[in-house]
């Protein structure tokens, strides 16, 4: 085309993250095909990168002039080996309220949760839409002075509720941990996208506008 240099190609991975790499070595040789045709029509040195965050740990021969992390930046994996990675991301809200309910108690619509015992349920202002997916209701855990408490009831679209009947002296304003660690707890996108059959791709990507961002170097 008149007037366009072309400097570079790129592509992209379909399973690179597959146990089965022969498709993606077809992608990876198709590429080279392409990529030599262009440049002997052209005359040009070409720019190549196809290498995602799975293909960067698992598919050497995908290592070209540039490389596409995106998963792995967050310190996530993109299969069950971790490869050393350590999770930077953490979302954490505080208490907003607290309500000691006695045993048979609804907790939020749909009554999909009652106390069996008496409980002491905390709110905490993080909803579905602030990203926090509703599949997490009545399945999921957040930390508290590092430890585990269940979600409880179906999560709301500004609020959730969980039960923090193991905390003692639990008081509003303590800090809750949604994703990353607090003392010896840790929650990972992987568990949680484990626990709503997804990717941990979604997670690490969901949080809302609402949500105030701190990006610490």
């Amino acid at each position: 085309m008149e007037g366009i240099e072309l400097e570079g190609l790129l592509s992209h991975f379909s399973e690179a993250d597959s146990s089965d790499r022969t498709y993606a070595l077809q992608q990876l040789d198709s590429f080279h095909h392409i990529r030599s045709a262009i440049q002997e029509k052209t005359g040009r040195k070409l720019i190549a990168h196809m290498a995602n965050s799975a293909a960067l740990l698992s598919l050497k021969e995908s290592l070209l002039d540039a490389v596409r992390p995106g998963l792995i930046l967050y310190g996530c994996s993109p299969f069950q080996e971790s490869y050393g990675l350590r999770p930077v991301m953490k979302i954490k809200t505080r208490i907003l309220s607290i309500r000691r309910l006695p045993a048979g108690t609804p907790v939020s619509y749909g009554r999909s949760f009652i106390t069996r015992r008496e409980s002491t349920i905390a709110v905490v202002p993080v909803g579905y839409a602030d990203g926090y997916n509703r599949l997490f209701s009545n399945n999921a855990d957040m930390l508290v002075r590092g430890m585990r408490m269940p979600v409880v009831g179906r999560i709301c679209m500004d609020v959730t509720m969980i039960d923090v009947t193991e905390v003692d002296a639990i008081s509003e304003g303590e800090e809750v941990v949604l994703l990353g660690q607090q003392g010896g707890g840790m929650i990972t996108a992987n568990e949680l996208s484990s626990r709503i059959h997804t990717i941990p791709y979604e997670i690490v990507t969901s949080l809302g506008n609402r949500a105030k961002k701190e990006y610490i170097h």
